[in-house]
């Protein structure tokens, strides 16, 4: 095997994709990481609910990452990203977007998703800030405050309920979208108002969220905004063809592996339940498997 060519190409650098590459690079088997350095979380104040790591700011967390991957020389970084990848025999072949070849034996997808954002007036300048997707990482932080929930369907059936354990004070917006009747039935047993009008405006000082407007002239004084925007895969794994869930994820088995033999997905492009230490977990599940498969296959 030309010297190279690497063990491991882990196509994006968050958690997931960290985490794998921290159990390959103590596994003495050669790693490549290839990121653009444009997390999905970059907005946020801080990471939460990471034994140990509660608070640190997302840029922190992957320079700390670095940091402590020196000690592993086998693991290497490079900025940008992968635009096609082909298999070639035994190997993968990565195009990245400078016009260099990268060739592997295995394939980490850790590339998170797309998010979609509704485009409303005042939203992309309080995302992250007092607009969130996951109460579990923000609802502590606006606990005890007027919060509303931008969803509809099964999505808002479940969001809102789940963010009663945070405030007595919880609202959905449909924006226009539908809801069906148990799903209404659900809400008010919860003690959760639905409001059917498209959202016209988020307001308040700065990034904080003070007031939503809706179409119909009503305005609701609410702190939180919680959100379940849709998401899709990114171009280059759409492009390989591999199987995905109903609802648009990557399907892989509990340890990464996908429908495409010798590559692996970790991270936030494989289910909506999307937070650091999950990512991370199955960064981890997935290099001991993909270590396995490389040593002993």
């Amino acid at each position: 095997m030309d010297r190279s060519t690497r063990d491991v190409l882990i196509v994006g650098g968050g958690p997931a994709g960290l985490s794998a590459a921290l159990y390959l690079g103590r596994s003495r088997k050669a790693v490549t990481v290839v990121d653009r350095g444009h997390p999905r979380h970059a907005v946020s104040a801080g990471v939460h609910n990471f034994l140990t790591r509660e608070g640190m700011a997302p840029q922190a967390l992957r320079e700390t990452a670095w940091d402590q991957m020196r000690a592993y020389p086998s693991v290497t970084q490079r900025h940008g990203s992968i635009t096609s990848l082909t298999r070639d025999g035994e190997l993968w072949r990565a195009q990245t977007e400078d016009g260099a070849t990268l060739a592997a034996r295995a394939v980490l997808l850790a590339t998170g998703v797309v998010d979609h954002h509704p485009q409303l007036p005042g939203y992309e300048a309080r995302w992250g800030h007092s607009i969130h997707h996951c109460p579990y990482c923000h609802g502590w932080e606006l606990r005890e405050e007027p919060l509303a929930v931008l969803a509809s369907g099964e999505a808002a059936a479940h969001l809102a309920p789940i963010l009663r354990g945070w405030s007595d004070d919880v609202v959905v917006l449909t924006h226009g979208g539908e809801l069906a009747a148990d799903a209404r039935a659900k809400l008010k047993q919860a003690g959760v108002a639905v409001f059917d009008a498209q959202v016209r405006a988020l307001e308040g000082p700065g990034r904080e969220l003070a007031q939503i407007h809706l179409e119909d002239g009503t305005t609701l004084e609410r702190r939180g905004l919680f959100v379940a925007a849709e998401q899709s895969q990114v171009p280059l794994v759409r492009s390989l063809g591999l199987t995905l869930t109903d609802d648009g994820y990557v399907e892989a088995d509990p340890d990464g592996a996908t429908s495409i033999p010798m590559v692996w997905a970790a991270g936030d492009l494989t289910s909506r339940r999307q937070q650091v230490l999950e990512a991370a977990a199955q960064g981890a599940r997935a290099a001991t498997m993909i270590n396995a498969a490389l040593t002993m296959g």
